[in-house]
C-alpha cells in the first residue's frame, strides 16, 4: 500500500520551478477576510512554497466588516499591478459576499486557482491550458503511481469548485465512470463500495470507513477539519491503512500538492503571457 507523501512530492514540484522564478520578479498576493485559523494556516503555506522559489508574497487581510463592493475594488486594484504577477483570494469567504462576483474581479491571466467563472468556464469546457489545482493534484498522483481513471469507476464526494466539480470533470475527460455524490444522495455508501477509486472534499473528518471502501481501492483526501481536537481528513486513515493499495493522509498529502499545483499554473501563465 502507497501512502502518498504530499510534502515530498511538492518539494520535488518546487524544486523543478526554482530556476523559471529564479530568473524573473515575481510577486503573488493573497487576498483574505477576517482571521479564520484554517484559512491561516493554508496562508502559511502558499507563503512558505513563495519563499522557496524567491517570490515576493503580499497578504491583504480585511476585515469582515468591509463592504462586497470595496473589497472587489481593491481585488481590481490588485489586479492592475503589473508586478504581481497572480492574484490568489482565500476561500471559504464569509457568507455575506456574491463570492462569485468578487472572484470575478480576478484576471484572467493572473488566477491560478482558477475562481474567475471565465477561467473556470474554459477548463471545464476544455479550452484552458492549466488546471484546477485540485483536479491537477489528482493528476500527478495518479500519473506518479502509475494509476489510469479509464474505464475506472469513480465516486466523488462533494460537488464544490474547488475539489468535486473539478475534480470529477478531469476523470470523465479522462474516460473514468463518475458518480459524483452531495448531502441527498440516497446511500452513498453502496456507490463507494463499488469505486475504484474515492476522492472526498466534504470536510467531515472520519466519514469514510473500511466498511465503505472496496479492497484495492484508492482514496485520494482534501477533507480538512478538526475531531475530538485533532486535525483529520474525510477517510478514517486507520480502518482504512491496510484496505486500500494508495492514500493521502491529512495533513501531509493533498495539502502540499495544491499550493505546488498553484505554483506551476502562475508559472503556466505567466509563460503564456510571455513573461
Amino acid at each position: 500500500m502507497v501512502i502518498v507523501d504530499g510534502k515530498k512530492l511538492a518539494r520535488e514540484i518546487l524544486e523543478n520551478l526554482k530556476p523559471f522564478f529564479g530568473a524573473r520578479k515575481t510577486a503573488v498576493a493573497v487576498v483574505s477576510v477576517g482571521a479564520d485559523p484554517a484559512a491561516a494556516s493554508f496562508i502559511r503555506e502558499k507563503s512558505k512554497a513563495a519563499g522557496v522559489l524567491g517570490i515576493e508574497f503580499l497578504h491583504f487581510n480585511f476585515t469582515s466588516d468591509v463592504s462586497n463592493k470595496f473589497l472587489r475594488e481593491k481585488i481590481g486594484e490588485i489586479g492592475k499591478r503589473d508586478f504581481i504577477k497572480g492574484i490568489i483570494v482565500q476561500l471559504p469567504l464569509p457568507k455575506k459576499f456574491n463570492i462569485q462576483y468578487l472572484l470575478n474581479a480576478i484576471p484572467i491571466n493572473k488566477d491560478p486557482d482558477l475562481l474567475n467563472e471565465r477561467s473556470l468556464g474554459a477548463f471545464l469546457t476544455g479550452r484552458f491550458t492549466i488546471m484546477p489545482p485540485a483536479a491537477k493534484t489528482v493528476k500527478i498522483i495518479l500519473e506518479k503511481y502509475g494509476l489510469v481513471p479509464r474505464g475506472k469507476i469513480c465516486a466523488v464526494l462533494g460537488s464544490g469548485r474547488l475539489v468535486g466539480l473539478p475534480v470529477a470533470n478531469w476523470l470523465m475527460r479522462e474516460k473514468a465512470t463518475v458518480f459524483v455524490l452531495n448531502e441527498f444522495t440516497k446511500n452513498p455508501e453502496k456507490i463507494v463500495k463499488k469505486s475504484d477509486l474515492v476522492v472526498s472534499g466534504i470536510g467531515q473528518p472520519g466519514f469514510i470507513t473500511k466498511k465503505m471502501v472496496k479492497k484495492g481501492a484508492a482514496v485520494i483526501d482534501f477533507g480538512y477539519g478538526q475531531k475530538n481536537g485533532k486535525i483529520g481528513g474525510d477517510a478514517n486513515f486507520q480502518s482504512l491503512e491496510k484496505r486500500v493499495v494508495l492514500i493521502t493522509p491529512t495533513p501531509g498529502g493533498t495539502g502540499p500538492l495544491l499550493v505546488a499545483a498553484l505554483f506551476q499554473n502562475l508559472r503556466n501563465l505567466m509563460e503564456e503571457r510571455k513573461e
